[in-house]
């Protein structure tokens, strides 16, 4: 065992000093064994600290300022990739704050009653479809990666198998995502990616087929633009609350977001998707 000079240590509160961090936090990250004492007194249980453990301390102190979790910063300070761990970290972080300030300013103009005209609310009857799907349950971070590659692989299934469709997404050959709760950073849902078939397929690695029952759908069509987050919030509550008005929605058939057009390659003022709730209407 090492022996350990007292007179090189520092005390608890002479480091909390040093380091600009609170005795708390520092007993909090020695609980968290992201920071352990140089020595602890076995009669006292005191804690001391050398002074070559200031850079790690004041490292986990800035680390935490931003709050970045704990298990990550012991990733962070003992993983063999600090750099590229902290900043995938970051990445998601600033991608999480420009979408917590869009949804600030949609709630800012539903409280002041603000925002766009009254939404214009179409009916229609959907026939029974067969669909061909790929589903995760996922939180808001991972959502667009997999919707794209989702969609990149059941097109590549379909080019397989000549007949099935149209390889372009047009109104007659729509594509869906299908939402079966809320996808948020905090909270995870079941997303389906679904794109509509016709004549005799077999499932394939993680694609699965099933049919949707003919239904009535109410929904309201967006450009390019309407679908960026938070725009695309007022469309489904404008719809929902029409629904809610005139009739009731299906449980077993969530929203979706019903594409009829290249999101990527049409300019923003484009229609590009009508976000969709399959109800029963009320009696007459």
């Amino acid at each position: 065992m090492a022996v350990v000079n007292e007179e090189e240590l520092l005390s608890i509160g002479e480091f909390a000093a040093l380091t600009r961090l609170s005795i708390k936090a520092l007993r909090l990250y020695d609980d968290n064994g992201l920071l352990s004492p140089a020595h602890v007194d076995p009669a006292s249980s005191y804690r001391y600290y050398r002074r070559n453990q200031r850079n790690r301390a004041i490292l986990i102190g800035d680390l935490r300022r931003v709050d970045v979790p704990l298990a990550l910063i012991a990733q962070i300070l003992d993983g063999d990739a600090a750099l590229p761990t902290f900043q995938n970290w970051w990445i998601t972080e600033e991608e999480r704050h420009v979408n917590r300030r869009g949804l600030g300013l949609y709630i800012k103009a539903r409280l002041r009653r603000e925002g766009q005209p009254p939404m214009d609310i179409q009916t229609r009857t959907v026939p029974e479809r067969k669909l061909a799907v790929i589903s995760k349950e996922l939180f808001q971070p991972q959502l667009e990666e997999f919707i794209m590659s989702a969609f990149h692989e059941l097109f590549s299934w379909a080019e397989r198998n000549p007949g099935l469709r149209s390889l372009q997404t047009t109104r007659e050959d729509p594509t869906y995502a299908i939402f079966h709760g809320p996808v948020t950073a905090d909270a995870s849902a079941l997303v389906e990616v679904c794109i509509v078939i016709d004549g005799p397929a077999e499932p394939e690695g993680r694609i699965t087929l099933k049919r949707e029952p003919e239904h009535e759908e109410a929904f309201t069509t967006l450009t390019r633009e309407g679908i960026e987050f938070p725009n695309i919030l007022a469309a489904y509550d404008a719809v929902a609350m029409w629904v809610v008005q005139n009739g009731s929605p299906i449980e077993a058939l969530p929203s979706r977001e019903v594409y009829f057009a290249d999101v990527i390659n049409e300019p923003m003022d484009a229609e590009v998707c009508d976000i969709a709730y399959p109800y029963v209407p009320n009696a007459k």
